[in-house]
This record gives structure tokens, sequence and C-alpha cells, in this order.
């Protein structure tokens, strides 16, 4: 007996559910409270993008508490999900606004991250337009990839305060990111730390079904926070100063 697969998607992405197998997460769970005869007999489950991490608690809680549904659906995959990153990573401190997994690490300059679109996320706070992901979440995500991977990986001292800043970023937009399982690979292309600053260039290809669909080059420089915090003041305040002289009436002669 062949056995199908259903995608559960989250509610702001519907339109993505006029393809065969895939369901909203309100539509599921109102299948399952539908009479035996109108469930699938077998069915494997897998999440697409837009589940928060309660949804996804929820769903399992949900199959498991029951014995008729533990019988019908393969939870499994649901299982070896990976974690959404940490805030700690991500510089999110909010969950629902960290779009990435945990990186890990593939060999000493490549790394993989997971996506992980929650749809309460404040980039999809607003709507959501068509089937596809809209490309400022992926360009996000990119940006999350850098931190959570010079976070966890390179920093020199993690007890010390960190501030990240970004010298170029350039995104090309190879083909449609729909929400569906995808991973970004990381790979840093050159890197030059000191003690006081630790430059990065690197590249981060988002991934859905065996494509790269966002190609994404970034430059940018981790500093101690006393490092930066004093430049930053600085500058502040030359900005000020130029703002104001420039405010200043012109005297008119009479």
């Amino acid at each position: 007996m062949q056995v199908e697969t259903y995608i559960i998607v989250a509610d702001k992405f519907a339109d993505f559910t006029v393809n065969q197998h895939t369901v909203t997460l309100s539509h599921f769970k109102a299948l399952l409270s539908l009479p035996c005869h109108l469930q699938p007999e077998t069915a494997r489950l897998m999440l697409g993008q837009g589940i928060s991490d309660d949804d996804r608690t929820s769903i399992v809680a949900l199959i498991e508490g029951s014995a008729r549904h533990r019988l019908r659906w393969d939870i499994d995959a649901l299982h070896k999900q990976g974690m959404r990153a940490t805030a700690q990573l991500s510089h999110k401190r909010n969950p629902c606004n960290t779009l990435i997994g945990s990186p890990e690490v593939v060999d000493e300059n490549t790394f993989r991250l997971d996506l992980f679109i929650d749809q309460n996320c404040e980039l999809m706070n607003d709507h959501q337009t068509g089937q596809h992901v809209q490309g400022m979440v992926l360009v996000e995500a990119a940006r999350q990839s850098f931190l959570a991977v010079t976070e966890k990986y390179f920093l020199l001292d993690h007890n010390r305060k960190s501030y990240f800043v970004i010298n170029e970023m350039r995104s090309a937009f190879l083909g449609f990111v729909f929400p569906l399982p995808a991973h970004m690979e990381y790979r840093v292309l050159s890197k030059n730390i000191n003690d006081r600053r630790q430059r990065f260039d690197v590249e981060v290809d988002l991934i859905q079904a065996s494509e790269v669909r966002v190609r994404t080059a970034i430059s940018f420089t981790a500093y101690p926070d006393e490092v930066i915090s004093e430049k930053e003041a600085g500058l502040a305040i030359e900005a000020v100063a130029h703002v104001r002289s420039a405010c200043q009436p012109v005297a008119v002669a009479a």
C-alpha cells in the first residue's frame, strides 16, 4: 500500500494549498476531527513553512494523544526536524522572528542551516501575497545566518558582547521559494581575524528541491562591543552637529 505524504503549512500560505496533498494548519486540525472513514488510512506528515514551535508541539500532542490518530498518521519527520536557533545566535528576542535553525558544521568553512519561517514573524505581520515566500523574509534569513554561524563557531570570546556591522550585502533571486522545507548552505570565502575585529566575506545559498533559489553575498565585520560603541558614539555626535548646522537660519541682509 502506498503511503501518502501531507505537507502542513501556516494559514497565511493558504493560497499554496491549491497543490495536491498540501493543507493549512487549521484545515489539518479540522481533518482530525472528522470520522475515521473521511481521513486517509495511513499518511506521513511533513511541516512546511510558517509553522511556529508551539504549533509543531500542538500537532504532535494531538496525534500522540489519540490511539486512532497514532495508527493513521506517521509523524517521524516532525520528531526528526531540527530546532530553531536560540536568541543568542539569531539576535532576536521573540522566537517567532528567528527564521533559521541552529547551524551545523559541514566542513571547516561550510555550514548548514534549516529555514524555519514562523508566520507570526515581524516580516509577515502585514500580509502574504501569492504562493511563494516573500523575498525580504529570505534576505533576513540570510542575515541571521551570518550572525548565528559567527556567534557559534568564530567568536574568540563568547562571554564578550560583540557588535556586527554589514559592509555589503547582495542577493540574487534565482527562483521562487515556496512554503516547503528548505535549507541554507553557508560558505566562508575569506576571513581576517585579530584581537580588535573579525572580518568575513561569505556566500549563502538558499536551497529548495535541490536547486539554489537565492544566493546572497555578505561582507561583514564583528567588533567587540566596546570598540564599536565608542566609534558609533563619535559618529552620532558628528551627524547631529551636521544636521543642526544645516538647519540654522540664513541671515538676510537688511
